[in-house]
């Protein structure tokens, strides 16, 4: 056996850890759920195979784009708002000032708090005599039902928000403080205000940190499960129902309809696929 033989074999051995974990945590799962798809499997009878009859129900189901539309709703604001508050965070805090080590640490309290920690904490500010009400009547308005049918979504997503700008925070701040400062020097030189340094100095170059951030964000605010499910549970008549929600619902609460819960976790598949196409392709380009 030569020594370049020798050389693969040694660079393989430290890749089985990460290909063992990916086989039996990623890959398996996916591939028995894209399976179970195809079947049916009615109580107490072995699984029949049915093809796509289960997604041609799917597309045939009202449910189905309600919580589509829903996941829509909930993630892209979200992380709309994620992304600005984010970035004036980071900008804030990437200035010399006294106590900004402090403040960098306290920021991403939000994001270090467990979510199911975060919706109980919601839960006694969206009570009806809580601090949001409270905070409302300071402004001379009505006290509102923040789960409600009208303001469900908007409350879900505040807590979303709430528990995931630190992560946009501690990537733009990243991406900042990678910015050679002698391009700032030269922009003075040729008299830029501080707005011109921002739009054609520090925007350009947080570009693949800002789509990367957004790309990883929506896929974990459009499979959020914890938040929408503790907050509502899907409710009320289904204003905050998504696609993890109607998954859950489907599996465990519906008839136990595994092999149609699989084809709704399927359906959205595609959309993830392309988002981790998205932001695989600007890591690359970063480097």
């Amino acid at each position: 056996m030569n020594l370049r033989l020798l050389k693969r074999l040694d660079d393989w051995f430290y890749l089985l850890p990460a290909l063992f974990f990916l086989t039996f945590v990623l890959i398996i799962p996916l591939v028995y759920i894209f399976a179970l798809s195809f079947y049916k499997m009615p109580l107490g009878r072995e699984a029949v195979f049915i093809g796509f009859a289960n997604f041609t129900r799917i597309l045939k189901d009202a449910l189905f784009y309600k919580s589509l539309k829903n996941t829509f709703l909930y993630a892209f604001p979200a992380v709309g708002i994620k992304a600005v508050i984010g970035l004036a965070v980071a900008v804030f805090l990437n200035q010399k000032f006294r106590g900004r080590g402090f403040l960098r640490a306290i920021s991403i309290l939000p994001w270090a708090l467990p979510p199911f920690i975060c919706a109980v904490l919601f839960w006694f500010i969206y009570d009806y005599r809580g601090i949001g009400n409270f905070l409302l009547s300071l402004f001379g308005l009505k006290p509102i039902h923040w789960l409600g049918f009208e303001y469900a979504m908007p409350s879900i997503i505040l807590v979303n928000v709430w528990h995931g700008w630190p992560f946009f925070y501690l990537g733009f701040l990243a991406g900042l403080q990678a910015i050679p400062e002698e391009l700032y020097e030269s922009a003075s030189i040729d008299g830029a205000s501080s707005w011109q340094k921002f739009l054609y100095v520090t925007l350009p170059i947080l570009k693949p940190v800002f789509w990367i951030v957004c790309s990883l964000s929506l896929m974990w605010t459009m499979g959020d499960f914890v938040i929408p499910k503790m907050m509502t549970g899907g409710g009320p008549a289904d204003a905050t129902l998504t696609i993890p929600i109607a998954t859950y619902k489907i599996a465990f609460l519906l008839g136990l309809n595994y092999p149609l819960a699989s084809a709704y976790a399927v359906s959205i598949l595609p959309i993830f696929a392309i988002l981790i196409f998205f932001t695989l392709r600007q890591m690359g380009g970063s480097q």
